[in-house]
Order: structure tokens, then C-alpha cells, then sequence
């Protein structure tokens, strides 16, 4: 079975309910209390954009950390209706030029492939601003950040995966 967050709840019993607010964002998500601290952060990722490797989250007055960490009665003891704050790590602050640029090219990244899906623009104009993209990718400074460093090499990823499709549909002559 799988919740309406994506997180399979099979094999733990009963998922558990939990309200993540903070950073203006309120949201209610169930998980499996078999899930991981790290499955948690991905969800909240998914739901308000805040990258898990910059989150702090905070329940029951105490800062949640080792990743690893069961959610439910065997690890952390999270129950149903737990209120969790979400708040920015400390390397937030130092990264966030990064993060806003890199989360813009990704937005671009989407226009792109959707205007590429519905045949509004032609492959080789996707290539070309893709290869655009991919430079200001490149411009991005890390500054020794892992998770920045991370950041930077997924929409890398992600460009090159619509200049791709774009490829492939051009060999073609269809919309893969």
C-alpha cells in the first residue's frame, strides 16, 4: 500500500500522521513508521522544496539527525498527529544563492521539456537552450558544498536527460 505522499506503509503497520510546518509551509503527510529519518526528508523535499540536505527538523523539542533512524516506536517514537518543525540548516544561509539559481534553471529545465513534449518548439532549439542552461549550471560556485555540489550535478542530469529525449525524438521524427 502506498500513501497519498508516495511513501509505502506496507510492512509497519499502520502509517503514521505527521503535520510538518515551518518556513511557511504546512503540510500533513503519511509515512510507514518502519520509514527512515532520510525518507522523511525526501517527502518533505517533494512537498516544499527545501532540499533534505538542508533541513533541521525538530520534534518533540529535540533535533532529529542520524538519517537512519526508524520514525516509529523502535527509533525515534514518532506517533500519529506529531507536530515537526522545519527549519533551515546552518549552511543554508551559505548556500542559497546556489539553491535559488539552481531551483530556477530546474524550473526552466521543465518549461522546456514541456514545450519540447507538446512539439511548440523544435529539437534543435532545445538543444541549443539546454546547452544554454547547462553553462549557467556551470557558473554555479559550490564553494566547497556538498549538497550544493549535489544540487548542481542532478539538474545536470536532468538537462541532459530532456536534450536526450529531444535527440532521440529528432532521430525519430516522433515524440518519444
Amino acid at each position: 500500500m502506498t500513501s497519498d505522499s508516495g511513501v509505502s506503509s506496507s510492512g509497519g503497520g499502520a502509517p503514521i500522521l505527521l503535520r510538518i510546518a515551518g518556513l511557511g509551509h504546512h503540510v500533513e503527510l503519511e509515512i510507514s513508521p518502519t520509514a527512515t529519518l532520510a525518507d522523511l526528508k525526501d517527502e518533505v523535499h517533494k512537498q516544499t522544496g527545501v532540499p533534505a540536505s538542508y533541513q533541521r527538523l525538530v520534534a518533540k523539542q529535540k533535533k532529529m539527525e542520524d538519517d537512519s533512524l526508524v520514525l516509529g516506536p523502535s527509533g525515534i517514537g514518532l506517533e500519529t498527529r506529531t507536530k515537526i518543525l522545519l527549519l533551515h540548516s546552518p549552511r543554508y544561509a551559505q548556500d542559497k544563492g546556489g539553491i535559488e539559481t539552481l531551483t530556477n534553471l530546474n524550473k526552466e529545465i521543465d518549461k522546456i521539456d514541456e514545450r519540447r513534449r507538446s512539439r511548440e518548439m523544435e529539437d534543435k532549439v532545445v538543444q541549443e537552450l539546454i546547452i544554454q542552461i547547462c553553462c549557467k549550471i556551470d557558473c554555479v560556485e559550490t564553494n566547497g558544498s556538498d549538497a550544493l555540489r549535489k544540487m548542481r550535478k542532478q539538474t545536470i542530469q536532468k538537462a541532459e536527460k530532456v536534450a536526450q529525449k529531444s535527440a532521440e525524438a529528432n532521430k525519430r521524427g516522433v515524440d518519444p
